[in-house]
């Protein structure tokens, strides 16, 4: 038997060098673990789980936002902002003085006139003067809260009112209630008020009339036009007034 023959479970022994050195095996390297290679950019993501409750949000598409101007709200909005310019555009129409002087001192002219001839109607002695006069009382109430009304709507008080002008009124207005009192003791007043409210109307219509032309407010024309038609007709029956009393 070759005592260099390898028995059953014996490694082989290697074979002697020249020399009669036999080589012995070396310590065998330990294994070492297999280093992790980092993450590629590459590399797909892992799919989320489906245990994540979020999922379904984060691939869902985000709702679509509501318009600011849409629906019920948009609607009232553009209502307000209506009612708003409409504001706006009368206050620009009637306000300021130089857009209301003339209808400020018509509106105050009538007034005075109302008490004036509201004094004199109870001192008349002619049935067709007094007839006449009631007939302008009628006319300078109904046309007096006219014109009043428009002054209010586009935002001028009476405390706006030009007060040289409101001076200039209740000038004229005490000066024809002084006349109108000297030709009653006088016994002239059915002539006296006669022909000065044929002249005193007729300076109305003229005022009117510029007004008619001249306003920038339609509402203003209008109520000019149909005053000064309306009060034609009486200032024409004072200015032909035959004197059939004292």
């Amino acid at each position: 038997m070759n005592p260099n023959q390898p028995t059953p479970n014996q490694p082989p022994v290697p074979n002697p060098t020249p020399g009669g050195y036999t080589p012995q095996p070396g310590p065998q390297p330990t294994p070492q673990p297999a280093t992790p290679q980092p993450p590629s950019a590459y590399a797909p993501a892992a799919p989320p789980s489906v245990y994540d409750p979020n999922y379904l949000d984060s691939i869902a598409p985000p709702p679509a936002q509501q318009k600011f101007l849409s629906g019920t709200f948009g609607k009232l909005f553009w209502v307000l902002i209506g009612l708003f310019v409409l504001a706006v555009s009368l206050i620009i129409a009637f306000s300021g003085g130089d857009n209301t002087a003339d209808l400020q001192q018509v509106a105050v002219r009538l007034d005075n006139f109302s008490k004036t001839a509201k004094t004199v109607q109870k001192n008349l002695k002619s049935n067709n003067l007094s007839a006449t006069n009631s007939n302008f009382q009628i006319w300078l109430t109904g046309n007096k809260a006219a014109a009043e009304d428009l002054l209010t709507q586009g935002g001028v008080k009476k405390t706006d009112y030009s007060k040289s002008m409101v001076a200039s009124e209740k000038k004229l207005a005490d000066d024809l209630d002084a006349k109108f009192e000297d030709a009653r003791l006088s016994a002239r007043l059915n002539r006296v008020y006669a022909s000065t409210m044929a002249s005193e109307t007729e300076k109305i219509i003229n005022l009117l009339n510029t007004m008619s032309k001249k306003s920038k407010s339609a509402k203003i024309r209008d109520f000019a036009k149909n005053a000064a038609t309306n009060l034609k007709s009486i200032q024409e029956s004072f200015d032909k007034f035959v004197d059939d009393g004292n």
